[in-house]
């Protein structure tokens, strides 16, 4: 009923039918007074039972003492304990009831009181012996009085008693639900279908134990019989095991209402018999009868007022109203403004049609207004567009002006970020690519807050000192500006404690922990001066040449990547120290590793963590988790540029991005020589050339090593000019080009370059990006079936050229190549997003 009545409350409130507001208030008192009418009539009706019960248990009192036998009593029954017999003299088995279920019930019964009406001392005792001395039916409750006990060693007398009466309530339940699921079986399923039922039924598995032994497939004690009598057999393991004076409903013929009978059974210690009084079923309704009369005429009063009376009631104060405003907004519907309700009430629909009036009367106006706009429209349009010029050129001159302070800002930091290390058994590379790009004066430039700084020292003793290789990589707080000035702050603080330690090929008699110590006091100092506005995290190392010790701090930087026969781990493991320019609770400490031969530092400032995993959804997803660098300095085998390039493909980069590579060993050739330099030309390249040609050749590739890219393009650029044909600018400046994103300077470079070397599969690739970022998606398509040809595993070129023909709307030759990637890489995300933009684009035609 509860049910019901929330299905209909919510489908009246939210329904899209239409409909009227009398029928929601109809509806919801109707069905809302329904159902508290429902909990009435039950709670008179129990109570009706409970009276019925009561005078019934006093009547079969009176007749078991030997009282007259009025009408209604349809039978009486009694059973000797002592010889056990029946005393039928007022029942006939023709009419009344199956005497061996009456039987039972009256064992069961008997079985009941006295377990408990035994003396709570010894309870558990005297409980054991009376379960072996109980008949063969109640098997089933005889095996979970026992299993409980089993199972509650600890529960004694009174306690055990409480407790074996909660257990007996709650299995007479599942025995009922049981006996009812059984008797609904047909006879002719009942071997397989019973069986199977008990076997699932693990609330009476106790039922089942007992049956065993008695029924197996369709025998009974070993014997073929009738289904039927199978049927009641079980049945009769599952009868009520109840206290005297509960009511059982009785027939003798399902069809026949007359053979229908309430009966109560009565226990009697003294006489050691059981008493079954069965009224008649008639007698029972008979005695219901006027209350459930009288609860229909009420309910019948209370449907006809609430179907017929309320909508009367309701008139004049909601349904008149209400027209009232409905036929006003129907008027204003049809353009007439004029149109006013008629307030009839001061309440909430009064306010409505108050409110209505005010609004028609704001549109009246609001359309004069608009009118009178309309007819001044052109001088208003003339001013309001000398007013935006007017603001347009000022931004302009602040926009020149702010890019000017960032370009001269830029300046000042490039020469600060410089890769000063000169040593033979150990090499550093670094690039920088700060987030925040712009342009003054058609030269273009960047800014931001990370810094990267390398050099030499020289420690000990003139006589006995060791060579030590500097380097640090830090990244200030704040965006553009701010970072940018911490960063200028960083590189001059560092770079003039480097040129005092080294300058005239100085030897500091000072341990590297002392050094390290000195320069983290010097720089702290200047950074607190500012009061906590500016502060750095960075990481600082001293590597010593000749054995690879190695002394370093990390003042809440990113975590150190030690790369080391293909395995790369975090240096650190823990917070150690707090940002530069903060006081840290933790104390400042020169911590010590030992680097072998071919061990590789990477250091990187966050923003090669803070990736928007998800750059083409509305809302972002940065990355957390921190061990994703791990893996791609794996996949990378530890070479920065690669790095960088797998680092775009993860996401898109959010922040300012640094990465400090340092290898301990014999120095290794250039990461990209292998890529920039054809056989022939690399004898060429070692050579020691003295030309200015060479020298500026040379000059352009060692600003791209230290990550002067933009520096090395100009240098590369002035050279093109002079020599265009030459095919080692060609290849070079066709590159740092592309990875400069000057993507129309890049395809004009990439292509000559490929007319001269159309085998180079990288440079196709490169070309087919570049035109597909300048919209040329032809061209791109015809560079990337180029590179298909040569390397048909190629996942990036595939997943490139798939969304090129979706670009073309070539929808079908965009899934074939999305579904070759994934065939090569079931787990290839841009693939798969691909796929769902082609499927929105399908979607959409």
């Amino acid at each position: 009923m509860a049910a019901f009545f929330i299905i209909l409350i919510l489908y009246l409130n939210f329904s899209v039918e239409k409909t009227s507001f009398m029928l929601k208030i109809v509806g919801i008192t109707f069905v809302t007074v329904l159902t508290i009418m429902q909990v009435l009539v039950y709670i008179s009706n129990q109570d009706k039972e409970s009276e019925y019960d009561i005078l019934s248990q006093i009547y079969m009192e009176k007749v078991l003492e030997g009282g007259t036998v009025k009408g209604g009593i349809a039978y009486i029954l009694k059973w000797n304990r002592e010889d056990n017999s029946f005393d039928q003299e007022k029942f006939d088995s023709k009419l009344h009831p199956n005497l061996e279920q009456i039987e039972i019930d009256f064992k069961n019964t008997l079985l009941y009181d006295e377990i408990f009406n035994l003396s709570e001392k010894d309870f558990r005792e005297s409980l054991t012996k009376l379960m072996e001395e109980s008949h063969r039916n109640f098997g089933g409750y005889k095996y979970s009085i026992i299993n409980f006990l089993k199972e509650h060693p600890d529960l004694k007398d009174k306690t055990l008693k409480l407790e074996l009466n909660k257990e007996l309530s709650r299995l007479g339940l599942h025995v009922f639900v049981t006996s009812n699921k059984l008797d609904n079986i047909f006879e002719e399923d009942f071997c397989t279908k019973g069986k199977s039922y008990l076997e699932n039924a693990q609330e009476v598995r106790m039922f089942r134990v007992a049956l065993e032994s008695r029924w197996n497939d369709c025998k009974w004690d070993g014997k073929e019989i009738a289904l039927s009598k199978l049927k009641e057999e079980v049945l009769n393991y599952f009868r009520p095991f109840v206290p005297s004076f509960t009511r059982y409903y009785r027939k003798k013929d399902v069809g026949n209402h007359s053979l229908h009978y309430i009966g109560f059974i009565k226990y009697n210690h003294k006489k050691n018999n059981v008493s079954e009084v069965g009224f008649s079923y008639r007698t029972y309704r008979e005695f219901m009868h006027p209350t459930a009369l009288k609860q229909i005429l009420v309910l019948g009063v209370v449907i006809v007022v609430i179907i017929f009376l309320f909508p009367l009631f309701f008139r004049g104060s909601l349904v008149a109203p209400l027209n009232d405003l409905l036929s006003g907004v129907e008027k204003v519907n049809e353009g007439d403004l004029e149109v006013e309700v008629p307030i009839r009430v001061k309440d909430e629909i009064g306010f409505l049609a108050d409110s209505f009036n005010d609004m028609v009367s704001s549109i009246r106006d609001a359309r004069k207004e608009l009118q009178d706009y309309a007819e001044h429209l052109a001088t208003k349009v003339r001013l309001r567009t000398e007013e935006l010029s007017e603001k347009i050129e000022e931004f302009q001159r602040l926009k020149i002006q702010q890019d000017g302070d960032y370009f001269l800002t830029s300046l000042l930091a490039k020469p600060l970020n410089y890769n000063a290390n000169k040593s033979t058994r150990i090499s550093t590379q670094f690039l920088l690519r700060q987030k925040k790009q712009f342009e003054f004066r058609g030269k273009r430039a960047d800014l931001g807050g990370d810094v990267c700084i390398t050099g030499n020292l020289r420690l000990g003793i003139p006589s006995d000192y060791k060579r030590y290789v500097f380097a640090m990589n830090g990244d200030a707080m704040g965006k553009s500006m701010q970072g940018a000035g911490g960063a200028l702050v960083m590189g001059v603080v560092v770079n003039s404690i480097l040129a005092r330690s080294a300058a005239n090929d100085r030897i500091l008699d000072i341990s590297p922990e002392q050094w390290l110590t000195e320069t983290y006091e010097e720089i702290n100092s200047v950074f607190k001066s500012f009061n906590g506005s500016m502060v750095i995290s960075a990481s600082f190392f001293l590597i010593e040449e000749s054995s690879g010790k190695t002394y370093y701090f990390n003042a809440e930087h990113p975590f150190t990547v030690f790369y080391q026969d293909g395995k790369a781990t975090f240096l650190d493991s823990s917070l150690m120290l707090r940002k530069i320019g903060l006081e840290s609770e933790y104390p400042f400490q020169v911590f010590t590793t030992t680097l072998k031969e071919g061990d590789v530092l990477i250091v990187g400032s966050d923003g090669k963590d803070d990736l928007d995993l998800t750059p083409d959804q509305d809302t972002r997803t940065i990355n957390e988790d921190e061990t994703l660098f791990l893996k791609t300095v794996e996949i990378g085998k530890g070479n920065i540029e690669q790095i960088e390039q797998l680092i775009y493909k993860e996401g898109e980069i959010t922040d300012d991005l640094s990465l400090l590579r340092i290898e301990y060993g014999i120095r290794s050739a250039d990461p990209e020589e292998s890529s920039l330099n054809t056989d022939k030309t690399r004898n060429d390249f070692l050579k020691e050339e003295t030309s200015d040609w060479s020298a500026s050749y040379s000059h352009a590739r060692q600003l791209y090593k230290d990550g002067n890219v933009k520096e090395a393009i100009d240098e590369l650029a002035e050279l093109y000019s002079k020599t265009p044909e030459d095919i080692k600018v060609i290849k070079l400046l066709a590159l740092l080009s592309f990875k400069d994103k000057d993507y129309i300077k890049a395809v004009e470079v990439l292509g000559k370059y490929l007319e001269v070397d159309s085998e180079l599969s990288e440079y196709w690739y490169y070309l087919s990006i570049a035109n597909k970022k300048l919209g040329k998606f032809s061209e791109a398509i015809y560079a990337s079936e180029k590179v298909l040809a040569k390397q048909p595993d190629n996942t990036n070129n595939l997943v490139n050229l798939s969304d090129l023909y979706r670009l073309q709307n070539e929808y079908t030759r965009a899934k074939e190549i999305a579904a070759q990637v994934l065939d090569l890489d079931p787990q290839n995300e841009n693939a798969k997003k691909i796929l769902r933009k082609i499927e929105n684009g399908i979607s959409k035609t």
